[in-house]
């Protein structure tokens, strides 16, 4: 089927805002962008009011995360947690849903995230998750978005003492194999929708001799890598206590600051460490708004700086795109002093175009003749839009995830007219929420929400 989509505007990051010209979609391709009207025999979308772009890709997210610890980990107030929040909050919650959701749970959950992101603009994601929480895989090919897995590795658990400080136990079962395995099972080549990596969660709980066997195997297989770095001092002091150098020297030494690893935050990076990551070509997932809920600016400004690689993740506090790509340009502005500071057209360029290159991908990103068919498209006949100077500001500073009309992955329309096609989204959420209010309650019982916590919840977590 020949799909002929025609916006008021079609924008991307190589060939800027465009006025007048059609789309037309062909075999999970782009066919053509013409200024001319097509006479072809074709569907129509004639939408001159809408801005036609990419789709948005999402450099970092944890699926489960969203929906698990919402409302949990935000506006905590000084007694709450007993150490940081990623040790005593985060982790013994994933722990508890990791020993007790079932496959059909974990699915259920995930689901109800991945709804959100679709209905945002969100066409493709690099997703974070322990190895057992695997079913994220079907749910994101039953709704039909673009999907890099990469399950998380551990040379060493990490918990947490009664003193609030991390404890890492060393492990055997690191993942390694089990990821292997998800590989053969579901990796569908470097043009494949579907995609598995590899997830170290970080410098400070992998060993040199694990993190050099993954870059191996990437390289050997094709896939990506993504890693948590300088995303908190505990971090980075392990890593300068064992290896002498920062987490950013140390993953170079290892060979994993190069092109295909996405470096997840670098909260706590230096501008010689960012100017390094630039050189070195890794990329670096910026995700301001996780950081945001306990005080803190994302140096955003700073990276822009520096050159590197830069692309949004939601890191699973929102699947909202729209709302982190908001986010993420205020903070820059704020940080550099000026008004300019990623200003519409860059902040869209990171998540479509360098989030494509990042991860392999330079068919991706773009709204050109023979790339393929992510596309999303924004209403903007909204009074919050009018009258439309610039339709990428309006966008980034106006708008609302609720005036995306269409998405589609590889030309297969996924959201018509607002609504999703291929899932029934009511049925999606009530499975989602019923999974994790069953964790929720357990987690209480168990004392992995802390009971300061617990008692603020509006749901009841007895019974």
């Amino acid at each position: 089927m020949t799909l002929v989509i025609e916006p008021g505007w079609v924008w991307d990051a190589d060939h800027g805002l465009r006025t007048g010209h059609h789309v037309v979609v062909r075999d999970g391709a782009i066919a053509d962008v013409t200024p001319h009207r097509p006479t072809m025999d074709a569907e129509r979308i004639t939408a001159p009011d809408s801005l036609l772009m990419p789709g948005l890709i999402n450099l970092h997210n944890h699926a489960m995360s969203g929906p698990l610890f919402r409302g949990l980990a935000d506006e905590l107030a000084p007694g709450d947690l007993p150490g940081h929040i990623v040790f005593s909050l985060l982790m013994p919650l994933g722990d508890v849903a990791a020993a007790l959701m079932t496959e059909e749970d974990i699915g259920d959950a995930v689901e109800m995230a991945l709804l959100e992101g679709l209905r945002s603009g969100t066409t493709g994601l690099l997703d974070v998750y322990r190895v057992q929480q695997w079913p994220f895989i079907e749910r994101a090919k039953r709704i039909g978005l673009r999907s890099w897995s990469c399950p998380y590795l551990f040379s060493e658990t990490v918990g947490m003492g009664a003193d609030g400080k991390p404890i890492y136990t060393p492990t055997d079962n690191t993942g390694f194999e089990a990821t292997l395995k998800l590989f053969e099972r579901f990796d569908e080549g470097r043009h494949g929708v579907t995609r598995v990596g590899f997830g170290p969660h970080g410098p400070d709980s992998n060993t040199p001799e694990l993190l050099k066997r993954v870059d191996a195997k990437a390289r050997e297989l094709d896939t990506i890598v993504s890693i948590h770095a300088a995303q908190n001092l505990i971090e980075i002091d392990r890593v300068k206590a064992a290896h002498g150098v920062g987490s950013i020297e140390h993953l170079r030494r290892l060979g994993l600051l190069r092109p295909g690893v996405v470096l997840a935050h670098g909260m706590f990076a230096t501008d010689e460490e960012m100017a390094m990551i630039a050189r070195e070509g890794a990329a670096l997932a910026s995700c301001p708004l996780a950081f945001a809920r306990s005080g803190r600016f994302v140096p955003l400004a700073r990276m822009e700086a520096a050159g590197l690689r830069l692309g949004i993740g939601t890191d699973g506090v929102t699947l909202d795109m729209l709302h982190e790509l908001r986010t993420a340009a205020v903070f820059a502005k704020v940080q550099s002093g000026t008004p300019h500071g990623l200003a519409a057209p860059r902040i869209l360029r990171a998540a479509t175009r360098d989030a494509a290159l990042a991860l392999g991908r330079d068919d991706l990103g773009l709204v050109a003749k023979g790339a393929r068919a992510d596309l999303v498209m924004f209403d903007l006949s909204s009074s919050r839009y009018q009258p439309v100077w610039d339709p990428l500001k309006s966008l980034i500073t106006n708008g609302s995830a609720s005036d995306l009309t269409l998405a589609m992955v590889e030309g297969r329309v996924l959201l018509r007219d607002g609504r999703p096609t291929t899932v029934d989204a009511a049925a999606v959420t009530r499975r989602g929420r019923a999974a994790i209010e069953r964790v929720w309650r357990e987690a209480a019982k168990r004392g992995a929400i802390p009971a300061s916590i617990a008692a603020r919840a509006a749901i009841p977590l007895q019974g």
